[in-house]
């Protein structure tokens, strides 16, 4: 009889996490970008009307305010909390949620943008874990 095999004790290079941390940081920044421009996008078509919703400065501004959000919260997110999540599933949940609720808050209340679009990506952050969470 065969003696059971031990595995190998698992390395980590540190070249590969920098890598993946370097991409994840790009991603989110363009994930970002993206959502706060459909969020701009959404709420300046509901508030006054599609044609002033297609504006390339807007666009331009709302990406150079979520850009460096996406770039932090999107690695932290992913080396957390959703490492079970695959990225296009969690690229596309996040920047919806944050859109959409960056959208509702500038809607409820200019002011209370930031903080819809936050409670967005904490919102379908919370989702997506707990449909990853592995069951016994």
């Amino acid at each position: 009889m065969k003696p059971p095999t031990v595995p190998a004790p698992r390395v980590v290079s540190p070249v590969r996490v920098l890598v993946v941390t370097a991409g994840l940081i790009g991603g989110g920044a363009v994930a970002g970008a993206a959502a706060g421009a459909l969020g701009a996008t959404v709420w300046v078509a509901a508030t006054e009307g599609l044609g002033a919703a297609f504006n390339p400065g807007l666009w331009v501004f709302a990406g150079l305010v979520g850009a460096p959000f996406g770039a932090i919260l999107l690695p932290l997110a992913g080396f957390t909390a959703l490492r079970r999540v695959p990225l296009g599933r969690l690229l596309a949940s996040t920047v919806l949620a944050t859109a959409l609720g960056g959208a509702i808050g500038a809607m409820a209340n200019p002011e209370a943008w930031l903080g819809g679009a936050i409670a967005g990506f904490l919102t379908a952050t919370a989702w997506l874990w707990h449909r990853s969470r592995r069951r016994p």
